[in-house]
This record gives structure tokens, sequence and C-alpha cells, in this order.
């Protein structure tokens, strides 16, 4: 039996899944990692033996050995019957507007999803209003407990069997429950080493309301941003590779990204959310000393910001970038509009984003995003204020699912 699935074994999914295992005499779950897109039978063939990590914090290594029966295939018709049997489900895969709404509609089918934990990695901004509104709807979910991260538990990269890692210190989570307090401690049961950082986990779960994680992440801004900046997409066409967060990031930029970040502060204040600036968060999450100057703050962060960017024009255009945090984008703006809040900068950061997206050919459906998902739900303040917070009130609906 499979206490815990971790959908997904990216740089994320593979982190989680040896820190579990590591952890494992101390949690006492097994968990297994669900690839979505392998062939059939290439799964544990390709990445199953010993990782040897790297803890980009302090330098220390250690070695975990994993198994083939540590893997397995979302495709695979067995899968059913592990998801039933898993406490948790943990989805790490991008928040891709078509791979979001499928393994949504796979989860709905389950029929054991009374007591389960559902976490979603990088859950805010593109697809939360949608993850809220299908909880609202989706009445076998009353008794299931939907928890939402704000980012990742780590800053990771896996190449090969090699990872390079920083845990983070804590994590905004949310948590869409009739049993909230309780879900948070299941999730910080999983990270039993905050012994070692004096915290109750490690990383620690900081739960705030469902509304307030949707203001928090900023890949729209810090990844969209950069990597379509014109210097930046200069280098990209000459096959420059650069680190993305510190090299990617001039004076000029920094004032730019600056001013959308406060933007993002500023639209979270109209719907009644108080959110921290982007360097208040690096300093939050990994102890940096926080800097007012945006730029000074990012270049201080090049030890523990060691992303490098795409490769070349076609490999950004299949990226979590284009596919992933352009959708937030529009999340975000259709949120301004719903608000009745202007925002200079980021209409016009829209705009600009659109325009270059299209100058490097890439697909329509990749920009349009969550936008038919969220024109079917009530764009007022009131009611996004209210779904946001607590869609598991189904009595904000009738038995036909209307308002």
């Amino acid at each position: 039996m499979t206490d815990i699935a971790v959908i997904g074994a990216g740089h994320v999914g593979l982190t989680l899944l040896t820190d579990l295992v590591s952890t494992q005499d101390r949690h006492g779950l097994s968990a297994r990692a669900l690839t979505v897109r392998d062939k059939p039978g290439a799964t544990a063939r390709r990445i199953a033996g010993p990782f040897i990590r790297t803890n980009m914090m302090n330098g220390e290594k250690d070695r975990v050995e994993l198994r083939p029966e540590h893997f397995g295939q979302l495709s695979d018709p067995r899968t059913d019957g592990l998801l039933e049997g898993a406490r948790h489900i943990i989805v790490t895969v991008p928040d891709i507007p078509s791979v979001r709404l499928r393994l949504l509609d796979r989860i709905s089918r389950l029929k054991s999803l009374p007591g389960k934990v559902i976490t979603f990695v990088r859950a805010g901004q593109g697809g939360q209003p949608v993850l809220a509104e299908w909880a609202r709807r989706t009445p076998e979910l009353r008794d299931t407990s939907l928890v939402l991260i704000e980012d990742s538990f780590y800053g990771t990269r896996a190449i090969g069997t090699c990872i390079s890692y920083k845990r983070k210190l804590t994590v905004n989570v949310s948590i869409y429950s009739r049993t909230p307090e309780a879900a948070a401690d299941d999730l910080r049961a999983l990270f039993p080493l905050g012994h070692l950082i004096g915290r109750p986990s490690w990383p620690d779960v900081e739960v705030r309301p469902g509304i307030g994680l949707q203001f928090d992440p900023l890949g729209y801004i810090i990844h969209v941003g950069i990597a379509l900046d014109s210097r930046n997409l200069e280098r990209t066409r000459a096959g420059i590779v650069y680190q993305h967060y510190t090299d990617g990031v001039h004076r000029e930029l920094a004032e730019h990204l600056d001013a959308l970040d406060q933007e993002r502060v500023q639209l979270a204040a109209a719907y009644g959310v108080e959110a921290q600036t982007f360097p208040r968060i690096i300093e939050r999450q990994y102890g940096i000393p926080y800097q007012s100057d945006f730029y000074q703050m990012m270049q201080s962060c090049r030890e523990i910001y060691r992303s490098v960017s795409c490769a070349s024009i076609d490999e950004l255009k299949q990226s979590r970038i284009v596919r992933e945090d352009i959708p937030g984008l529009r999340t975000m703006r259709w949120l301004a509009d719903a608000a009745g809040i202007r925002l200079p900068a980021t209409e016009r950061y829209e705009a600009q984003v659109m325009r270059t997206a299209a100058e490097i050919d890439v697909h329509g459906s990749d920009l349009v995003g969550y936008v038919p998902e969220l024109s079917a739900i009530p764009a007022s303040l009131p009611h996004l204020t209210r779904l946001l917070t607590t869609p598991h009130d189904f009595e904000l609906a009738d038995a036909t699912g209307r308002i």
C-alpha cells in the first residue's frame, strides 16, 4: 500500500520523494512518485537508483536510495487503485491549465475522497480561482482537505541522479477544508526535521486564509519578466545561458519588476489581503538579509537561486515560464478587473508580454490560460473574496450549484 502519492517526478517531485523516503523512519508512511508523461515501462529504469543530494545552504551531501517500486505512472490503469488507497496526494506538476484541468477531473472520479489530504504545489495565481470553484461545485470534496502551497517546499534542481536543493524555512499554505487544523498537522508530519531549525516542521507551515495565497506567488513577474526581457531574449536567441534570478536582472529591469511587485501588493490590499513584497518573501523563506533595493536584493541571492535560463527559444516556448506563469498573469489581470482596480504597470506589462510571446510564436492556447474557466465565475469582489477563502462552505450554492 502507498500512503503518499506524489504526482510528478520533476525537480520538486523527485526532491520531495527523496525527502519522504529518507525520513520514513520518522513519519512511518510509504511514498511513490507518479510520472505524467513517460512511455510505458520507462520510469523505473530512467530514474531509480542512489541519489546524491547537495544542500546548497551548507554544502552537506547525503545519499538516498530510490528503488523501482518508488515510481509509477499516472497513465497506468493500476494507478487508480493506488490513488484510492493513498492518504495523501501531492500534485507537483506545473499549473498548466490543460494539465491541471485533467488532473482535477481524474481526482474527482476517485471514490475514496473523504479524509484525503490533496496538496497542490505552486497552487496560487493562475488556477487558484478555478481550483476553489472546483471545490465549491464538487460535493464529493466536502470531507476532503485541499492544501495549496505558495510555491514549493524547496528550491531545487535534479539532474540525473544528482539533486541540488535548499529546504525552505517556511512556506505559506492555504487550506480548503472543514478540518483545516488537522490537515495542517497532517502536512507538517511529512516533514519531521523541524527540531533541526527549532520549528514544528521543516519547512514550517504557515497557514494563511485561502485568498491570501492567491497573491503570494509571483512567477508571472519574476519568471516571465526576466525571460521575456529584450536583453535576455537576445541572449536566448544566441544560445547564451545565464543565471536567471541574478544575471538576468539588470538595473532597469529591476525597477520594472519592483513596480509590478508593488502593484501585486496593491491588488492584494483591494481584496483585504496583506501581501509581502518579493524581497520580504526571500527574507522569510531563506533568511537572506532584507534589502529595500530590488536589484541588490536579487544579487544577494546568488547562492540560493541557481536556476539557469532556457537555452533556446524553442525550450522557452515549452517551459513553465510560458505555460504556467503567463496564465498566472492573465488571472491576476482578471482579478484586478473584477475588483475595479487599475494597475497601470501591470496592464502595460500584459500587453508587452502578449506581443513578445506572439513574436516568438507561442501557441495561442498557452496565452489563453484559464480565461474560459474564469469567465464562468462571477467576477465580483465579494463573491471572489468568499470563494477564495471558504469554497467548502457549500451553503453558497443550491442543489444545482448556482449561487
